[in-house]
């Protein structure tokens, strides 16, 4: 690299007690004017890739997006607000603790706050610098027994002129990223919401099958009874009470078993809320009603919805400008400093000199050999740019099959609803009349107990398909984009974290 500087103005004087102030300042003058009209007249930026551009680089050619879902969905746009669509005021206000206190959230909330400070960082590089230098001294002689005092005072102002379009190019691959990690953040909420709500309907579920495994127990225990009275009788044998109490005693070792996942369950669902896992938040007895499955959209516009999605296009375009500022770097840089000051000596003022000083410069620095640096650096930024859109299609068709397979897991799990409730009807049926059987004499207690084992395990499933049947609905609402709120979940205008400023253009 190499650097010139051409002097404009320097001053020494000392016909004057002050310097020629109207020639300094027009000369200051017409630099900066002709430094204004370079960059006034700079390069334009080129135009970043369109998104159907971006789309279509990010995917295999033989991939096409269809213009509706493969899986059975209901018609319309995708609507936000799905939490209170839940019909669960205890859920909301779990939601709203976690957006408050969770750790993970406060990181990404973070991180849009150094991303939002990186674009003023790089920003102020289109902009002129200002400083100072204030400094004095007191020297003493004792020869002449007296002390002398001077004192200086400058002020500076350097600008690199963007006369390329490299600095700006460097500030729209920050802006770019800012956009990105902001978007980040609005999913990560997004998440978090549906986390919450999940660890919430499979907190339900432990809680529900604690109470399947206290009931399995109280039926097990009253087998044994009676079984032991039938023995007593005559009527059975060692063997049918032996059977029944290791059944009993199986049913009390799974009903421990349970209680532990259920204080698992509680703790997940603590430290989501910022709370300590204490395994004390208590889950609600039963389930709200299921609301009708949600609209679904098109494909196409879920990728312009989804934060995530969105996040990772604006990616790209970071990686584009980055790449394009690479390439700029191999041009000349041009740069204007102007310094001014005074400095106040005694041996001056005996000299009659001027202790007014002043100068101007402008200076280009000029690659000529890197050891193959700048080229590296271009091939670099090429590579990454490659890299993030490749990743972009990745997002993209995985957000496609996380809406497939959700449509269809809604679809499939209706449809087995009635089958399962019919089913554990007909299982405590046949426990039923088993049982009275059994009382008359005409079944043995291994077919009661078979029977019955059979409808505890059935009820199981039943408690399991019910929780499932919520957890996919809201795996749906994330895969569509939908916001657990009123606001809409990705915008043009990328979403402040609470507690942080607002976005300042450079």
């Amino acid at each position: 690299m190499v650097q010139l500087g051409l002097p404009i103005l320097g001053l020494s004087s000392a016909a004057n007690s002050a310097f020629p102030i109207g020639g300094v300042m027009g000369t200051f003058v017409a630099a900066a004017l002709m430094i204004a009209l370079a960059a006034a007249g700079g390069c334009a930026l080129k135009q970043p890739p369109k998104h159907d551009a971006v789309v279509k680089q990010a995917l295999p050619a033989a991939t096409t997006v269809p213009t509706t879902w493969r899986a059975p969905a209901a018609d319309g746009p995708v609507a936000d607000d799905w939490l209170k669509s839940l019909n669960d005021p205890t859920l909301e206000a779990l939601v709203a603790e976690a957006l408050a206190n969770n750790r993970d959230l406060l990181q990404a909330a973070q991180r849009v706050t150094v991303a939002q400070q990186t674009v003023l960082v790089v920003g102020s590089r289109l902009m002129p610098h200002v400083g100072a230098t204030l400094g004095g001294r007191t020297t003493w002689d004792e020869h002449h027994d007296g002390t002398f005092d001077s004192a200086a005072a400058y002020a500076g102002v350097g600008w690199e002129v963007d006369v390329w379009g490299k600095l700006r190019a460097q500030r729209a691959t920050a802006e770019a990223g800012y956009q990105a990690t902001a978007l980040e953040y609005a999913f990560a909420r997004q998440s978090l919401a549906a986390t919450v709500a999940k660890a919430w309907y499979l907190t339900i579920e432990s809680r529900q099958l604690v109470a399947l495994g206290e009931q399995a127990v109280s039926v097990y225990s009253a087998l044994l009874e009676l079984v032991s009275t039938r023995r007593a009788a005559g009527k059975d044998t060692d063997l049918d009470v032996v059977d029944a109490r290791g059944r009993m005693e199986i049913a009390q070792s799974d009903l421990e078993h349970t209680r532990q996942s259920y204080d698992e369950a509680r703790r997940a669902l603590e430290e989501l809320l910022g709370r300590y896992p204490a395994a004390q938040i208590e889950a609600a007895a039963g389930y709200p009603p299921l609301p009708p499955t949600p609209a679904s959209g098109v494909p196409a516009a879920l990728l312009q919805r989804r934060p995530d999605i969105v996040a990772a296009e604006r990616a790209v375009l970071s990686a584009f400008r980055q790449e394009e500022a690479a390439r700029l770097a191999l041009l000349p840089d041009l740069s204007l400093s102007l310094v001014g000051g005074r400095l106040g000596d005694p041996l001056l003022s005996v000299l009659t000199l001027n202790p007014w000083l002043a100068s101007a410069a402008v200076g280009a620095a000029i690659p000529i050999y890197e050891g193959g640096a700048l080229r590296a650096n271009i091939r670099i930024a090429t590579a990454r740019q490659a890299q993030v859109v490749a990743h972009y299609g990745g997002v993209v068709l995985s957000a496609f099959r996380e809406v497939e397979n959700a449509l269809g897991n809604d679809r499939m799990l209706a449809r087995r609803m009635p089958y399962d409730e019919s089913a554990l009807r007909d299982r405590n049926q046949a426990v039923r009349i088993a049982t009275e059987q059994y009382t008359a004499g005409a079944r043995d207690m291994l077919w009661v107990s078979n029977l019955q084992a059979d409808a505890i395990a059935t009820e199981a499933d039943h408690i399991r398909l019910r929780a499932l049947q919520r957890i996919n609905r809201i795996r749906l609402h994330l895969a569509l984009g939908g916001s657990f709120d009123a606001s809409p979940t990705a915008t043009t205008t990328t979403t402040q974290p609470t507690g942080t400023p607002g976005r300042a253009t450079p």
